[in-house]
């Protein structure tokens, strides 16, 4: 159904094509810029993972145009084959940032296809980031209204939401008009599809790479004349309605240029679900004050958002992807070994005695009144003791986001187990210099493999 008014449709396309980089707040375009940098390290690291190899072997079986790269991996294949790869190896360690307001992933979906499409037309970094702007602040805005009740039924709010994003970008890089890009969102909206379900396997960081596709798609069909639900963000019978009953995603087409969504993104400094990531620091900072031995803990209580238990409660994980999705893991790994990067997420480290000793004596327990960046630890040691920390903003949220510095060495760490050296300095370089890039291409090329 096509048919009826469509203010909110029409205000998000409104938005998109009238976006000027140079009306752009300058944190806000330092927000981008950190969020594509951050984004593109952890698609080079997910790289050498195992899912890479799978999406590798298909896209060679398959073929494609060499029209973009698939990042780390040096080959070049169609823009939406290399926007699947590069958006399902940025998740491949659940190590990209996370919009928490909106329970999205907001660069997963979005910087594929305009890194794809920048290379690909040899786009300007400016007009490149512009995309992404538009694609990422459409995308979190309706997050915003539905992301939480989306995850509470099940749905991978990355997958269907990231969907809209994607070709919102696809469609500023692509000179759609208004009716275009009104038909590329509702081409998008009917392909948005992704379950909770899936955490702790491959199909998550799937999710992502396919919302990426699916909007370049939508976007590039719109293109040619290809019609979709103009109505798709305010008919009863649109996404909001159908998945949740939802009929008015208004708050979504309020403050353009007042309100900028980039600025509440948060990035991540553990490879584990974001929220998971409060509970971590908390153990953290229980460890810092008083290392402990194993022996040395009675119970551990761990208070957290609900929402929490219901994306990351994997009990026994028996997998690293499925220790990502279990707090009582990520708490156990905080207070044994004091971090939770990519090297602690391991079949080792699931197989270490002493980890699920610790994580059997874990309880985490659903509190509202605790926020989405918060999080409370109590360790009750053998000797009788309580030792207790509250975390109220978590590493890399808004509230406590720490500096570029801190945000180039989780990239050249990520980008540096794939790449030599003097290619990951040259790169961190010009992501530096991203909006005055003359040619994006050059920018894929430095980041296309560690040849």
């Amino acid at each position: 159904m096509t048919a009826g008014k469509t203010p909110v449709m029409d205000a998000l396309v409104d938005f998109v094509l009238g976006l000027e980089l140079a009306a752009v707040p300058p944190a806000v375009i330092e927000a981008a810029n950190r969020s594509m940098t951050d984004w593109l390290g952890t698609a080079i690291r997910g790289s050498i993972e195992p899912l890479a190899d799978a999406l590798a072997s298909v896209i060679a079986a398959t073929g494609g145009e060499p029209q973009a790269t698939v990042v780390g991996r040096g080959r070049r294949t169609s823009a939406l084959l290399a926007s699947l790869a590069n958006g399902a190896q940025c998740h491949a360690l659940d190590f990209d940032d996370t919009h928490l307001p909106a329970v999205l992933h907001g660069s997963a979906a979005v910087a594929p296809v305009v890194l794809a499409l920048a290379e690909w037309q040899h786009a300007s970094g400016a007009d490149t980031l512009t995309a992404f702007i538009a694609g990422f602040e459409l995308e979190t805005r309706i997050g915003r209204v539905i992301g939480k009740r989306l995850t509470e039924r099940g749905w991978h709010v990355t997958a269907t939401v990231g969907t809209f994003g994607a070709a919102a970008a696809a469609g500023c890089m692509l000179g759609l008009d208004a009716r275009q890009l009104a038909h590329a969102l509702g081409i998008a909206g009917t392909q948005a599809a992704g379950l909770t379900q899936s955490f702790g396997t491959m199909a998550k960081p799937l999710h992502p790479g396919k919302a990426a596709m699916n909007g370049l798609l939508a976007a590039l069909l719109a293109r040619e004349g290809f019609t979709g639900a103009r109505a798709m963000l305010d008919a009863p019978e649109g996404l909001a309605g159908t998945f949740l009953g939802v009929t008015d995603l208004g708050r979504a087409a309020e403050d353009f240029g007042k309100r900028w969504e980039l600025l509440h993104n948060s990035t991540k400094y553990y490879a584990a679900c974001h929220l998971t990531h409060a509970t971590i620091d908390a153990g953290r900072a229980i460890r810092a004050r008083m290392p402990l031995a194993a022996d040395a803990i009675e119970s551990v209580r761990c208070r957290v958002l609900p929402l929490t238990l219901k994306a990351a409660d994997q009990r026994e994980p028996k997998t690293p992807l499925e220790a990502k999705f279990s707090v009582r893991f990520c708490a156990a790994m905080a207070l044994l070994r004091g971090d939770a990067g990519e090297a602690e997420f391991t079949e080792a480290s699931i197989a270490d005695p002493t980890v699920a000793l610790v994580m059997a004596l874990v309880s985490p327990v659903a509190d509202d009144s605790i926020a989405i960046t918060a999080a409370h630890m109590s360790v009750r040691l053998t000797d009788g003791r309580v030792i207790e920390e509250r975390i109220s903003a978590a590493r890399g949220t808004p509230g406590n986001p720490g500096t570029r510095d801190d945000l180039e060495t989780k990239f050249q760490r990520l980008a540096g187990a794939v790449l030599p050296a003097p290619r990951v300095a040259a790169l961190t370089a010009a992501m530096r210099g991203f909006a005055e890039a003359k040619d994006v291409a050059e920018i894929a090329a430095l980041a296309a493999g560690p040849a």
